[in-house]
């Protein structure tokens, strides 16, 4: 299920289409989608690098991790509110602070968490009143991937797709 995990893995990267399929309700749990690795830091990591993770992968969250256990979570918004601003300060003053200030400083530490086994629909409803884009999951505390509203917008497409087909046409009679 849902929760919260004191030694808990974070956010991974890549989302791979059309893994979830609609065809089976059982199906429509976190584990059914495929991760790829996740790209996590660690927490004595500098900003810059996770600034640079971020840009590279095109990610908007990083799961902060030791050894494969979570430990927290740092999100793009994170870094942008810990910049020095570029108008006021140098180049040389933000590459200052970027590079001698480390991950744990600003990371969210014990994360929202989902596990594999968690439906989809309970997922969906912990982003939606939370406003975060994407949870961790995590098996036995250990960091197995990234679930984000991305993925669950390919669920509904995809759930929406299996409808279509399985419903009559429109102003036909039902066979």
């Amino acid at each position: 299920g849902l929760g919260r995990e004191r030694d808990v893995p974070g956010r991974a990267g890549g989302d791979p289409a059309g893994v979830i399929r609609a065809e089976s309700p059982g199906l429509q749990i976190v584990g059914y989608r495929s991760f790829d690795s996740p790209i996590t830091v660690e927490p004595e990591d500098s900003l810059m690098r996770a600034l640079e993770v971020i840009r590279l992968r095109k990610v908007r969250r990083l799961p902060v991790t030791i050894g494969g256990k979570l430990v927290g979570v740092i999100t793009a918004g994170d870094l942008k509110r810990a910049e020095p601003s570029t108008l006021t300060d140098s180049q040389e003053s933000f590459n200052e602070v970027m590079e001698g200030t480390q991950v744990s400083r600003i990371m969210v530490q014990n994360p929202v968490t989902t596990t594999p086994e968690t439906p989809l629909v309970d997922v969906a409803v912990v982003l939606q009143k939370t406003k975060y884009g994407g949870l961790p999951v995590v098996t036995d505390g250990h960091l197995v991937g990234v679930i984000t509203d991305s993925d669950l917008l390919r669920a509904l497409i995809d759930i929406l797709h299996a409808a279509a087909k399985a419903a009559p046409p429109a102003g036909g009679a039902p066979a």
